[in-house]
């Protein structure tokens, strides 16, 4: 199809197509009179220009006025949501699993390589998880809980030594508590490690 084809179409189309055209006079006069009307003006004040608003410009304006503060409440809330330390809350979770095998003697390298350390005190040994409230971390964090869940709990009290109350150093990588020595009661060797590994 060509233009002529569709400009033939289009005419055909029209319902006016029969009528003669206008009268190019005709046609001025209306326009100078649409444009120059002031049989009605309007001179809106201060004190007049709200006088003789209809309820329904009202409840518009206040129904804006309402979904802007919805607005700014969500935009409030997401953004104190999105400052929680994790997608847990203040729970910072990690797995422990036993090692097979032998184990590395405790180092400060192993230790600085990790991705979680901190020293923290065992506030509740139930369920398959043991919760430490935490009171310094090393690396990682911040949050004011960590909670190492077992297969068997027995192995993980087994290898740190595990017991309600008492202040232990916890290193993990990759979400999964580092043993063979470098978890454990926050006293003697592995205190002095972890002051080595993470001085300054």
């Amino acid at each position: 199809m060509n233009d002529d084809d569709l400009l033939s179409r289009l005419r055909t189309a029209d319902p006016a197509s029969s009528l003669p055209p206008a009268d190019p006079g005709r046609v001025a006069q209306l326009l100078e009179a649409a444009m120059s009307d002031t049989a009605t003006p309007t001179h809106e004040t201060r004190e007049n220009g709200t006088r003789d608003r209809s309820p329904l410009t009202w409840l518009v304006a206040a129904a804006a006025v309402l979904l802007i503060v919805a607005a700014g409440v969500f935009g409030l809330v997401n953004r104190d949501h999105d400052q929680a330390p994790t997608a847990q809350g203040t729970v910072t979770a990690l797995g422990y699993a036993p090692v097979h095998g032998r184990c590395m003697v405790p180092n400060i390298g192993v230790l600085q390589a990790q991705t979680i350390a901190f020293r923290g005190t065992l506030t509740t040994l139930t369920g398959g998880s043991a919760t430490f409230r935490v009171d310094h971390w090393f690396k990682g964090g911040p949050t004011a809980l960590a909670k190492v869940s077992a297969p068997v709990l027995g192995d993980l009290v087994d290898a740190a030594q595990l017991a309600v109350g008492q202040q232990y150093l916890i290193s993990a990588q990759n979400g999964q508590v580092t043993a063979c020595g470098f978890s454990g009661p926050a006293d003697g060797r592995l205190a002095a490690l972890y002051e080595q590994a993470y001085a300054g």
